[in-house]
């Protein structure tokens, strides 16, 4: 008997885990509604008139990448980006899965938004990202590391 409840559990235990993988995901923490506030802070600094305000939502020594091109590595490199870049509206961050443990979170989302709004030709991007973010000393979040891809063409 104990050589078949073996098995059985660990399959029973992997079947588990596969069904919750079948929609969103978000694991409760106490800092959830810090991020989720942190988010929503980021989203409306992406879309000010201040086309830097958005850089001050990430860590001095952020990390961020996008298939637009290289990575850039720090906020001065972030707030050269931004100088570069159309106004942006309609900003949205969608968690889909988030991780914490102590002062880190991990963001699974999904985003999109509209650049150049205020052009001839505006377009719209949509992507998946995964977003780290950092509780710093002063006792805010900000996204250490980000990457984003675009999200695939639905078939």
């Amino acid at each position: 008997m104990k050589s078949i409840a073996l098995p059985f559990s660990v399959t029973l235990a992997l079947l588990a885990g596969c069904a919750q993988l079948k929609g969103p995901l978000v694991r409760a923490s106490s800092n959830e509604s810090e991020i989720r506030a942190a988010e929503k802070a980021l989203q409306q600094a992406l879309e000010s008139p201040e086309p830097t305000a958005w850089v001050y939502h990430y860590t001095e020594d952020a990390i961020f990448v996008s298939p637009a091109g290289p990575a850039v590595h720090g906020r001065a490199a972030l707030l050269d980006m931004a100088r570069a870049m159309h106004r942006l509206s309609s900003v949205v961050i969608t968690p889909l899965r988030t991780e914490t443990s102590g002062s880190i979170a991990s963001v699974y989302a999904r985003g999109s938004w509209v650049n150049g709004a205020h052009t001839s030709a505006p377009t719209t991007t949509n992507i998946r990202a995964i977003i780290v973010w950092r509780k710093e000393s002063d006792g805010r979040w900000r996204v250490a590391q980000e990457s984003l891809h675009a999200e695939p063409v639905a078939k």
